[in-house]
């Protein structure tokens, strides 16, 4: 039986402490909920867990790639396969591991990942030397071929496909593509400075496209329809923005050589990027961004993070710019419904994860310590704990509740795992994949 601990809501007022600074003592509530989630991790790494039923072993290369669609677990050659025999996709009954079929790409070819729609596979790889990328798309329940296009696939919010082929001379498309047949519908040339989508729930619902000169135009993801057109400022190289960025309703432009009479200057330490509304083109307005290190900008459940490779996580107003929060704690945070999913350093590959509050970075539920695994934007994680023994805690992060639920205990390491439902599928650091029961 899983184990569940109620994580709750913490109290208004009982925000995380600086790291620097003195820790207040909790308030009884989170004391004892903390307390809690302590004991139960302690006696999983302390006391003889129950026997873990055997699992059923699944061949696969170091590095792997998988994911669980439409009941079969499919498998392709990782990184590490790539010069060798990388071209190798296999299908896999569940909860068995019994292999069903087997596709091989055309000699030279790597895969490059893997992914679904409508229950279908799409197995994007790269062919030896020069060319397009390619994405198969396979029937998952015999590995049937049904078609195959050039480029990069991109779910559209109506469950459309989008396919991005970039090339460096400029002479690159976006093709729309119809899921069940393959057939191309519309296209787009693709300026140099590549494109941009803009997201709904469930995939791009506006394609962007901003060339050097300033001029943006943006089209409907369904039907390819112009809907609008605009200027911002042109590149100060008249090459190519150093940064294009659509986050929400705005496209963020750095490298503009013209953001506003408030903007900061261009130094060698900060560059100004300026947000301008997709709807009306409006400038909105400019923030300083660290020029020596990649920084990126990001949705976060209705506000604007900044994050990357910099010191903590910067939060922004959509609407004004106004610098809402910030926080040297966080490595970084990742929207999952109305909430933040924060993690902070810890332990080798493993964090410290917490849900945050998007506008006032409030903490409302800490998870502890976890390597994340999996979808990382479902709504319940799944989290992997090194124990004593060489041993593997495994479970799930309810991120909107607050609760963690315990679902196995492993023998041995992992690098990685899926959730089958009433199965886990892990891959050994080493290469080889176990399919291990479990309890929903």
């Amino acid at each position: 039986m899983s184990r569940l601990i109620e994580l709750g809501e913490m109290p208004h007022g009982d925000e995380a402490d600086p790291p620097a600074g003195p820790r207040r003592p909790p308030a009884p509530a989170v004391r004892v909920v903390a307390l809690g989630l302590v004991a139960l991790l302690t006696l999983a790494g302390a006391v003889p867990a129950p026997r873990q039923p055997p699992g059923a072993p699944v061949p696969a290369p170091p590095g792997a790639t998988f994911l669980i669609v439409a009941g079969r677990l499919v498998v392709a050659d990782g990184p590490g396969t790539v010069g060798g025999s990388g071209r190798v996709v296999t299908g896999h009954r569940l909860p068995d591991g019994q292999q069903r079929w087997r596709f091989l790409l055309p000699a030279g070819d790597h895969v490059l990942g893997l992914g679904t729609l409508a229950g279908l596979l799409l197995v994007t790889s790269s062919p030896a030397g020069a060319g397009d990328t390619v994405t198969v798309v396979l029937d998952p329940e015999s590995g049937a071929e049904r078609w195959r296009q050039s480029g990069y696939p991109a779910q559209t919010q109506a469950g459309g496909l989008l396919f991005e082929t970039p090339r460096a001379d400029g002479s690159g498309t976006i093709r729309s593509v119809d899921p069940a047949t393959g057939r191309a519908r519309w296209s787009l040339p693709l300026p140099g400075n590549g494109v941009a989508y803009r997201d709904g729930d469930h995939g791009v619902t506006e394609i962007v496209l901003v060339s050097a000169d300033g001029r943006v135009a943006v089209y409907d993801a369904g039907s390819g329809a112009l809907r609008r057109t605009g200027r911002v400022p042109p590149a100060i190289d008249r090459v190519s923005y150093r940064f294009t960025q659509v986050v929400a309703d705005l496209l963020l432009v750095d490298g503009a050589d013209d953001a506003g009479p408030a903007s900061p200057p261009p130094s060698r330490e900060l560059n100004p990027v300026t947000a301008y509304g997709l709807d009306r083109l409006e400038r909105r307005w400019t923030v300083p961004v660290p020029a020596r290190v990649p920084a990126w900008f990001a949705d976060c459940a209705g506000v604007v993070c900044l994050q990357g490779q910099l010191p903590g996580l910067r939060v922004y107003d959509p609407v004004t710019g106004r610098q809402l929060w910030s926080d040297e704690h966080w490595l970084g945070a990742t929207p999952v419904g109305d909430r933040l999913l924060a993690a902070a350093p810890a332990v080798g590959l493993e964090v410290e994860l917490a849900a945050l509050d998007p506008v006032t970075g409030r903490v409302l539920a800490r998870f502890g310590r976890w390597r994340l695994a999996g979808d990382r934007s479902a709504s319940r994680q799944l989290g992997l704990r090194r124990l004593p023994g060489d041993r593997t805690l495994v479970a799930t992060l309810d991120v909107p509740a607050g609760q963690v639920r315990i679902r196995a205990v492993l023998p041995g390491s992992w690098d990685e795992c899926a959730d089958a439902g009433t199965a886990l599928v892990c891959l050994r650091p080493a290469g080889g994949l176990v399919v291990w029961p479990v309890d929903r």
